[in-house]
């Protein structure tokens, strides 16, 4: 049985230049761009009126972004390879850091907001303590020789799970640092990584357009989920982990049903790739109410389930 979105609201030219990210909490939207702010959306307001704008120090432009809500952190990875923590209420910078051997690209904070990872383009993962008022680089997990394109924690914190230019897929135990699966499957360069709430699933995808689901704790593959006729750039799973919402290079959107592990809804009125999607974050529910999705069109559409879809 198929679902029905619709479009809530449609906020056009919300940065001068493609929005490579976002990230939501219970509040906001937060959205980054080529164009080196980071702007930042109400969630509760009707109109998801702009509330603010952070304008960086990643002069060349940003490509990604993470938001810690209960910590009140930011952080945010620039086309110069360096990566910034921000303070999420009064956007001051708390932290920023490089990396002698390579430049940093995706980040993701741990589910406490006490430690960020980030990947480098030669293939390594570095990790720091961010909960005081000086970080300390914890840690390196090393994975192959190839760029890191996606990175993501599991909620219950035990793995952090890596994408690669050359289709590697590696997942690590944050307890001993160690290499616990190398994800057998894909060929072609990993644009995105998600684990399920529950921390049971690993959802993968990039430019072979598939999305594969692997089980985290035997590292095998569960099942495929076909339809995008791209490059899959981005992946989230709903709070409850019924659903996985996809944005792809073919302009679209769709919502997967991972029991029937089948598309139930696709959404097409992007006008370019759409580089990111994420599931709102509605304070005191249960169950997110949409999604956002944001691309090259420089718009972010938000999307609601119709009543009874």
């Amino acid at each position: 049985m198929s679902k029905q979105y619709f479009a809530t609201s449609l906020i056009s030219d919300a940065h001068a230049v493609d929005i490579f990210a976002a990230d939501t909490t219970p509040d906001l939207a937060i959205t980054c761009s080529g164009d080196s702010t980071v702007n930042f959306w109400s969630a509760v307001l009707p109109d998801h009126s702009l509330v603010k704008t952070l304008s960086t120090e990643h002069k060349l432009g940003i490509h990604h972004l993470c938001a810690h809500s209960e910590a009140g952190l930011l952080a945010t990875s620039g086309f110069e390879g360096e990566v910034a923590v921000y303070s999420i209420s009064d956007g001051t910078r708390l932290h920023r850091f490089s990396d002698s051997k390579s430049a940093l690209w995706a980040i993701r904070f741990s589910p406490d907001g006490d430690f960020l990872a980030a990947t480098t383009l030669d293939g390594r993962i570095l990790v720091w303590n961010v909960s005081g008022e000086t970080a300390e680089h914890c840690g390196t997990l090393e994975a192959k020789n190839s760029a890191g394109l996606c990175i993501d924690y599991s909620n219950d914190g035990l793995y952090i799970a890596t994408g690669h230019e050359d289709g590697g897929v590696y997942l690590f135990s944050t307890e001993s640092a160690r290499l616990v699966h190398s994800l057998l499957g894909n060929v072609h360069p990993v644009r995105t990584v998600a684990f399920s709430p529950l921390s049971k699933l690993l959802a993968v995808a990039g430019d072979s357009s598939i999305i594969t689901v692997y089980d985290v704790k035997s590292g095998e593959q569960v099942f495929n989920l076909a339809g995008h006729s791209r490059w899959v750039m981005s992946l989230d799973w709903n709070f409850t982990g019924e659903y996985i919402v996809s944005g792809s290079f073919d302009k679209s959107l769709k919502v997967w049903s991972i029991e029937k592990t089948e598309c139930v809804a696709t959404q097409n009125e992007s006008d370019g790739p759409i580089w990111c999607v994420k599931w709102a974050k509605t304070a005191g529910s249960a169950r997110p109410q949409g999604f956002i999705g944001v691309g090259a069109d420089r718009s972010i559409r938000w999307y609601r389930e119709a009543a009874g879809g």
